[in-house]
């Protein structure tokens, strides 16, 4: 039996710019780290070469087929797109699952993506690289599953750590942001994470914004411009380990990030980040497209269990996190000890 194990994402700024349709021809840049949220992907060998899946956060299965016979369904529709762009056809059992609900704004279907690559190259004894591992992830959502997705989180995911991405028409450039272990800390207790409670899904809001930005729509465009610009100086605050700039570009990000398209927020989530501003957050984001999901707020300790309460009247859930700096693992169970 085998288990491959990928993070999850938050990305601070730059997210839109990651998109083909506006890195190509403006280059675009991300600010990102992966943390220790996880999907799994379990790998049980057959005797037989028949194939099936289950996909325990959609409650889906996909009962026993041949390779020629698998088909694209909800849940599992990412695992048997990289069993077949793969052309595995060893028969098994797959069992797919995350630290978090669908729709959650974390990367989670890219983080499952980059993982069922990973997992299903190794059994294959195929060494890709991270930047060949994350092209195919991207290939998977975009091309072959039609989600209007853009690169970051498959880089994110595939590379692991606190990175600048950079994206332009000859390719992708990650660097490595390195923190000292001090600002490491104060950024990590000063990150407060919270589920709303609500989940969407996140082509509904980038497929809207897929198209304005395919027809250069004004806002949108001026927009991704700016939120570019922010990855960039939030790059600056992090080398200078300014974190106070830090937390007020989050605040400005989230702002721009409103006029990509009207679904990226709605009432509740204005009314919860209002109160979060007003109750000690300097700044912050919806995680992911927007819409719902995770708010990710900065918060100074001292005022972080006032904040607490307050998000907890309106039904958010607070969720421990951690910074993970490593890329995706398999582990083979019958020699782990």
């Amino acid at each position: 039996m085998f288990v491959g194990m990928s993070p999850m994402r938050v990305s601070f700024a730059g997210g839109g710019t990651d998109m083909p349709e506006y890195y190509e021809k403006y280059n675009g840049s991300v600010v990102s780290t992966t943390i220790d949220l996880f999907t799994y992907l379990v790998y049980n060998p057959r005797t037989d070469d028949s194939i099936q899946a289950f996909a325990s956060d959609f409650e889906s299965y996909q009962g026993l087929k041949k390779f020629k016979d698998l088909e694209y369904q909800l849940g599992t529709e990412i695992a048997i797109s990289a069993v077949k762009l793969l052309d595995f056809k060893q028969g098994g059992d797959y069992l797919i699952s995350s630290n978090v609900k669908p729709g959650s704004g974390l990367g989670g279907s890219s983080s499952l993506a980059v993982n069922c690559v990973k997992t299903i190259s190794s059994l294959q004894n195929k060494k890709f690289s991270n930047t060949e591992i994350a092209e195919m992830a991207f290939h998977i959502e975009r091309n072959i599953l039609n989600h209007p997705v853009g690169k970051q989180d498959d880089y994110i995911t595939a590379f692991g750590g606190f990175n600048f991405i950079d994206f332009n028409s000859n390719g992708v450039k990650v660097s490595p942001i390195k923190l000292s272990s001090s600002v490491s800390s104060e950024l990590q207790e000063n990150l407060m994470l919270f589920s709303m409670e609500t989940t969407r899904k996140s082509s509904d809001v980038l497929k809207n914004q897929l198209e304005l930005t395919k027809n250069e729509n004004k806002d949108t465009l001026e927009s991704l411009h700016y939120v570019k610009k922010l990855s960039e100086e939030l790059h600056d605050s992090l080398k200078s380990s300014d974190l106070q700039n830090f937390a007020e570009v989050l605040n400005k990000g989230w702002n721009a990030k409103k006029k990509f398209t009207k679904e990226v927020t709605n009432d509740r989530i204005d009314k919860i980040y209002e109160l979060a501003l007003s109750n000690g957050a300097i700044g912050g984001k919806i995680t992911g497209a927007g819409a719902g999901g995770h708010i990710l707020l900065y918060c100074e300790k001292n005022k972080q269990n006032q904040l607490k309460e307050k998000l907890k009247k309106l039904k958010l859930t607070f969720v421990n996190f951690n910074f993970h700096s490593n890329s995706p693992k398999v582990i083979n169970l019958y020699e782990h000890k």
